[in-house]
């Protein structure tokens, strides 16, 4: 059994418990010295949320080269594979980049020369730093999407066609939403496919000799 395409599922349980960890958190208008009291008060949970989220992403960097891997053996001379590898890195950096605002708020917290007009400007920027893991995620869906669709492999085609819609869909405004929720399945689905062992061509009859005469 190919363990390399499970990364994807155990990457996206993993931002799944993440962000439910996190729980809800402040919003970008809170007065700062909230802010700070609630990070506070939940650095552990908080500490837990970004330390499985950072964790997320280097699976993610996994699954990533995985599947870029299974989409160059079925396009060797073609440039989508390596742009789906590309956007699994991006979301990963964003994911990353995501785990360290929030360390420095809970690092923060218990720090009085931390006013609470630092932790509204790092509050507003966690708070709607999202698009670089999600645009990364599209962009690995869309360019995988785009390769499978044509040459049928290594994933079927109707995963490819909606890797497409997804991956266009997250662009859209208020709709990118539940297209960026709707990708954790398709991750999930592409790695079942991608641990399928390949098909194995039968061997071809050799040509039946004409009788001697």
């Amino acid at each position: 059994m190919r363990l390399g395409p499970f990364t994807g599922i155990v990457a996206v349980i993993l931002i799944v418990v993440a962000f439910a960890v996190g729980g809800s958190t402040p919003d970008v208008g809170d007065p700062g010295p909230q802010i700070k009291l609630f990070y506070h008060q939940h650095d552990t949970r908080q500490a837990v949320a970004l330390y499985l989220l950072a964790l997320a992403a280097a699976v993610l960097v996994f699954f990533a080269g995985n599947l870029r891997h299974h989409l160059a053996e079925a396009d060797r001379h073609g440039w989508l594979p390596q742009v789906a590898f590309a956007g699994g890195i991006l979301s990963a950096a964003g994911f990353w980049t995501a785990s360290s605002i929030t360390l420095a708020m809970v690092d923060a917290s218990d720090k009085r020369r931390v006013g609470g007009q630092a932790f509204q400007s790092m509050n507003a920027i966690s708070t709607d730093f999202f698009i670089p893991f999600v645009a990364g995620i599209a962009i690995m869906m869309l360019a995988a999407g785009l390769d499978t669709a044509r040459s049928g492999t290594p994933l079927p085609r109707w995963l490819g066609w909606a890797g497409i819609v997804l991956g266009v869909a997250t662009f859209i405004p208020w709709v990118g939403f539940f297209a960026f929720l709707a990708s954790g399945l398709w991750i999930i689905a592409a790695s079942v496919f991608l641990a399928r062992p390949p098909k194995v061509k039968a061997p071809a009859e050799p040509p039946v000799a004409a009788p001697a005469e």
